[in-house]
């Protein structure tokens, strides 16, 4: 009896040892959980556009780069535009083939203070899970075609202006040459279209917006690239200097030359009454929240000057007015305006997200999956979105209406 207890015992304790070897194994084989280490570390981009609005990659395709690059989710913001149900699920399927998450939003152009300015809206899955929308998301879906449609307009007005000044004497300098200047042939808006469908993926006519144009006038009028739009927050004045180099905002000090306006910055255009009519944007919060979704102020910084000196003391009022979310981390966020919006965010008690609004190859300084602004340090709460961004990306999507 002795004995066989003994044997019993050593039995026992073998398979512990086992077991315990077992365990020590499966936790030494396993990957490791690494920290994240820098924003290129993110999983969820929530911000980005397709040829259903404005960009040269169709949602699938964005899906397809979303995997290729390691993204988790991807959330779709298209501008001023809600997507029936069965295009939403084909997207779905879409995105399970392609071993990514896909969330889906809005973009919303909108009215600030006289100020044209966007507004992300986002939805939970449960929005698109039902036979047919819901009555408010109908409504919602009925103002952005509204937007959409003073979008034409808006291009009808614009290319009458291109023309009339690529045409004449004062048009010359926009030109990479003489002899392109010399050819020049007027704009219609619906050759830009065709020509866009073929070479920068617009899938809709009616989403044709400026960065097609922009592509057009580079490829096929030969406008020089740097006098189109300028940098995004300045008041569109450039100075052309005898070198042919082309200085915006404060680096035109001490600089001689033309001065030129870049030929569809959103401040060149407004002096001219060339705008289409977005929604005020309490409006569109309202919108957006009664339709089951959660608004979020995108790229605050390119408001331009006014950004630090007016809407920085006016997000409370968007707060207030049910406000969830601000874009902290975008290419076109720098380092300083980072940690003003950090400090909104804590003070309103806002989100902060993420989002590269990347457009394909049409914006060629927002990329997918990137969201801090090249050339700068990084961001005081590097960590923030790679740790924290799927988890709110998550929590969207989940809600219930």
């Amino acid at each position: 009896m002795a004995a066989l207890a003994v044997r019993r015992m050593d039995a026992t304790v073998g398979s512990v040892i086992a077991v315990a070897i077992m365990l020590w194994l499966m936790l030494s084989l396993r990957p490791a959980v690494r920290p994240a280490q820098s924003m290129d570390d993110i999983a969820v981009d929530m911000h980005c556009h397709t040829t259903e609005s404005d960009g040269d990659r169709t949602a699938e395709e964005q899906l397809k780069e979303a995997a290729r690059i390691g993204l988790d989710a991807l959330w779709i913001t298209d501008h001023d535009m809600i997507r029936d149900l069965p295009r939403t699920r084909e997207i779905q399927k879409a995105a399970k083939k392609a071993g990514v998450g896909v969330g889906f939003g809005v973009e919303i152009t909108v009215e600030w203070e006289k100020k044209e300015h966007h507004l992300l809206g986002y939805f939970p899955d449960s929005a698109w899970s039902a036979r047919q929308l819901s009555p408010e998301m109908v409504t919602l879906q009925r103002e952005c075609a509204k937007v959409k449609t003073s979008r034409e307009t808006r291009n009808n007005n614009m290319v009458s202006f291109l023309n009339t000044l690529l045409a004449s004497d004062a048009g010359k300098p926009y030109f990479i040459s003489a002899d392109r200047h010399a050819a020049f042939k007027p704009l219609v808006v619906n050759e830009v279209a065709e020509w866009a469908k073929e070479n920068a993926n617009l899938m809709e006519p009616t989403s044709l917006g400026r960065p097609h144009f922009r592509a057009y006038l580079i490829e096929v009028v030969g406008i020089r690239e740097d006098l189109i739009f300028g940098p995004r927050a300045g008041d569109g004045v450039a100075t052309l200097t005898a070198d042919g180099d082309v200085f915006y905002d404060e680096d035109r000090e001490g600089k001689t030359g033309v001065e030129l306006e870049a030929l569809m910055h959103s401040a060149t255009l407004a002096k001219r009454d060339i705008a289409f009519r977005p929604l005020p944007i309490i409006d569109a919060i309202k919108l957006i929240n009664a339709a089951g979704g959660r608004a979020v102020l995108a790229h605050p910084p390119t408001l331009g000057s006014k950004w630090k000196t007016v809407f920085v003391d006016k997000v409370g009022d968007l707060a207030a007015a049910g406000l969830w979310g601000i874009e902290a981390f975008s290419s076109e966020i720098d380092e300083e305006n980072h940690a003003i919006i950090a400090g909104l965010a804590q003070k309103y008690n806002l989100v902060m997200t993420a989002g590269s609004d990347n457009h394909g190859s049409l914006k060629i300084y927002a990329h997918l999956g990137e969201v801090k602004r090249h050339g700068t340090a990084a961001y005081a709460e590097l960590e923030y979105w790679a740790r924290h961004g799927l988890r709110e990306s998550a929590r969207l999507q989940n809600e219930e209406l």
